[in-house]
C-alpha cells in the first residue's frame, strides 16, 4: 500500500493510476486518510453498477416480491427440470 496527497495526485495523476494497477494507494489530505485508488477490471466494474444502481436494486425487490407473492419455481427446482430435460 502506497500514501500520496492530494497535491501528488493532482500533479503524478497518471505515476499514481500506474501504481494502483499493482497495488492500493491511499489518497491523504492534511495527513489524513480521505480516499483509495486501486485497480478494477472491466467485469468488476460492471459488478459495481449494477450492485449500487438504485434502479436495479428497485428492479430486484420488485421481482423479489412478486415472487414471493405470485410463487415460483425455486432455483434447486428449476435446475433440477433442467436436468431431467437434458439442458
Amino acid at each position: 500500500m502506497k500514501f500520496a496527497n492530494v497535491r501528488e495526485l493532482k500533479n503524478k495523476t497518471s505515476e499514481i493510476l500506474r501504481t494502483a494497477e499493482k497495488e492500493t494507494v491511499i489518497i491523504t489530505s492534511k495527513g489524513k486518510p480521505r480516499a483509495m485508488v486501486t485497480a478494477i477490471s472491466e467485469e468488476d466494474f460492471e459488478d459495481y453498477l449494477l450492485e449500487t444502481s438504485a434502479e436495479v436494486q428497485d428492479m430486484l425487490a420488485e421481482a423479489l416480491a412478486e415472487y414471493r407473492s405470485g410463487g415460483g419455481v425455486g432455483l434447486d427446482d428449476y435446475l433440477a427440470k433442467r436436468k431431467k430435460r437434458g439442458g
